[in-house]
């Protein structure tokens, strides 16, 4: 049986919510807007092209997000990863389950940050967004699917855009970092660790592990 574990990675394996709050302040500054609230920042965080740019930009959505992007780099120091990201990483890589990485963040950015982090070996595939298509569309993961052609999917991330590209690819979702019980999540967990030991329960123990090395 194929499993393929596919992760989000803001909010989910890294704590980029400071870097994403200054760089959002810098683009509300630039534009002559009120600065960001809290709540907009989780908004960023959780949808794909959310109701923060709309609602603040309009016409000007595009310059914006194009904006936010070069800003986000002043602050890269800021990001650092949860305490057990590279202890789940590692417990997957050594159980031979093929790991992904896909985010809505944009896909230069995120090879980079993943590289300056030293993570970048535990994922047999990276993606990010290039154009408007991100999650919860099916179609922004499809390359993926038809890469690994799973039979089982784990789809581990914060955001609402997660837990709905999880049903809509047939992903057990595990929802980390967020105390909400309306998103469609199956497990919801409060740290890393959690999500350790969920993995063991529904992956390492009771399933057939694929190893995606074997011929």
């Amino acid at each position: 049986m194929r499993v393929l574990i596919i992760w989000d990675w803001d909010n989910t394996l890294m704590n980029t919510k400071p870097a994403v709050m200054a760089g959002l302040q810098d683009v509300a500054a630039f534009f002559g807007q009120q600065p960001v609230t809290e709540e907009e920042v989780v908004n960023v965080m959780t949808h794909h092209r959310g109701a923060f740019w709309q609602n603040r930009f309009g016409a000007q959505m595009v310059s914006a997000i194009d904006y936010y992007v070069s800003k986000y780099q002043d602050y890269l120091e800021l990001v650092c990863p949860f305490e057990k990201t590279t202890a789940v990483l590692k417990a997957v890589q050594e159980k031979h389950i093929p790991q992904v990485l896909v985010s809505n963040k944009n896909h230069e950015s995120l090879i980079k940050e993943v590289a300056r982090h030293k993570l970048s070996s535990y994922f047999a595939a990276i993606l990010g967004t290039k154009d408007f298509l991100g999650k919860p569309d099916p179609l922004f993961i499809q390359p993926i699917l038809q890469q690994f052609c799973p039979d089982e999917i784990i789809l581990i991330g914060d955001g609402q855009s997660d837990m709905e590209l999880a049903r809509n690819i047939g992903a057990t979702a595990i929802l980390v970092h967020r105390s909400e019980s309306d998103l469609p999540y199956d497990y919801n967990c409060v740290d890393l660790g959690e999500v350790l030991s969920v993995l063991q329960k529904i992956a390492f123990d009771n399933i057939k592990i694929f190893n995606h090395e074997r011929k």
